[in-house]
């Protein structure tokens, strides 16, 4: 990490600033070196990675499509040829 220091400030909601209390509670870290660490890592992964491999923590899905995801995961449709070959290992 770099010599100098820097203070940043940022609104985050507030079951993230409790998931980050926590962790750093549970695993005996400061919550500078935490946030400091992640996001280091978070800005090696955009630098590094291509962006079509990067998915965002957060999808925001319209109602329609939300309501044909619903419909998907409780009446899946039958599985392809390939699946099934895929599956059996064939």
């Amino acid at each position: 990490m770099a010599t100098g220091v820097s203070q940043v400030s940022a609104v985050i909601a507030d079951t993230t600033r409790e998931r980050l209390e926590r962790f750093a509670r549970q695993h005996g870290v400061k919550k500078s070196h935490l946030i400091e660490t992640a996001i280091l890592h978070h800005l090696a992964a955009l630098e590094e990675l291509p962006a079509d491999v990067v998915v965002p923590p957060v999808i925001e899905l319209s109602r329609e499509v939300g309501a044909d995801l619903v419909r998907r995961i409780e009446r899946p449709d039958p599985p392809t040829p390939a699946m099934k070959a895929l599956f059996d290992g064939d």
